[in-house]
């Protein structure tokens, strides 16, 4: 299989920057980083995608994996474990719980879905250009990839006040249903997993940029994961709420 040099060299022959690598498989520029220096290697769908933003032939690859018993897994699930159906799947699921609460008037179940679906919607589309924008402002990139993380880390923060505040205002409404309180007041602590998960992806960056020492890589090998943790748990949050009140309706008949 390839290493971290074959696919610097791939990608530098295709004249693609690092940065542009990055947005290209939706992760930042230091993950691509250590893939090429063999910190940690690339799941099997960036390594295709990899392959295929390069323009690489991608059926000699294909062939290597199917000896390994492995390539029919793995090509049927490149889709599938892809950013952009992760988000796409994660938007839909989340429309699907505020249309439950539009048709149900259940204005908690509601409110949630609006808000979490708009706060990721923003954040999604706006990081792109936020960071473009930082990249022609600034030209220490160090500095632009630490305000890139802070400004996701705003809107974890944003989520969090929102929700915390919502909660606060609607005490007594959420009060009638124990159940319902309970899981709503998870949603809080979920955006302030995702604050933290960033903040140390941050650290590990900062210090390794600055001191080459990665005692926290572990975030950055598995930061798309522990962002779709969160993604997942809120999807389970609301869909536990569609449940809880769905029971609720069926003990009134």
């Amino acid at each position: 299989m390839l290493d971290g040099s074959d696919l610097k060299s791939v990608r530098k022959n295709a004249g693609i920057s690092q940065t542009d690598m990055a947005k290209k498989l939706d992760c930042d520029r230091r993950t691509i980083i250590n893939y090429e220096q063999g910190v940690c290697e690339p799941k099997a769908s960036q390594l295709f995608r990899w392959l295929s933003v390069c323009k690489i032939d991608l059926k000699p690859l294909a062939a290597q994996v199917r000896s390994t018993k492995e390539s029919l897994f793995l090509l049927f699930t490149l889709t599938i474990i892809s950013p952009y159906i992760a988000s796409v799947f994660y938007v839909g699921t989340l429309s699907s719980c505020a249309l439950y609460g539009a048709i149900r008037k259940q204005k908690s179940i509601l409110q949630i879905s609006l808000i979490a679906i708009t706060l990721y919607t923003l954040e999604f589309n706006s990081l792109s250009y936020f960071e473009a924008f930082l990249s022609n402002l600034i030209n220490d990139q160090l500095k632009v990839s630490v305000i890139y993380y802070m400004f996701q880390i705003a809107f974890s923060i944003l989520g969090y006040s929102i929700f915390t505040y919502i909660i606060k205002k609607n005490h007594w409404h959420y009060a009638e249903n124990p159940r319902l309180s309970n899981l709503v007041r998870v949603i809080p602590l979920i955006y302030i997993y995702f604050a933290t998960i960033v903040t140390l992806h941050l650290i590990d960056f900062y210090i390794d940029e600055k001191y080459n020492y990665t005692f926290l890589s572990v975030f950055y090998t598995h930061y798309e994961n522990l962002i779709y943790i969160g993604m997942s748990l809120i999807i389970f949050t609301l869909v536990a709420m569609v449940v809880s009140h769905e029971k609720e309706l069926k003990r009134a008949v």
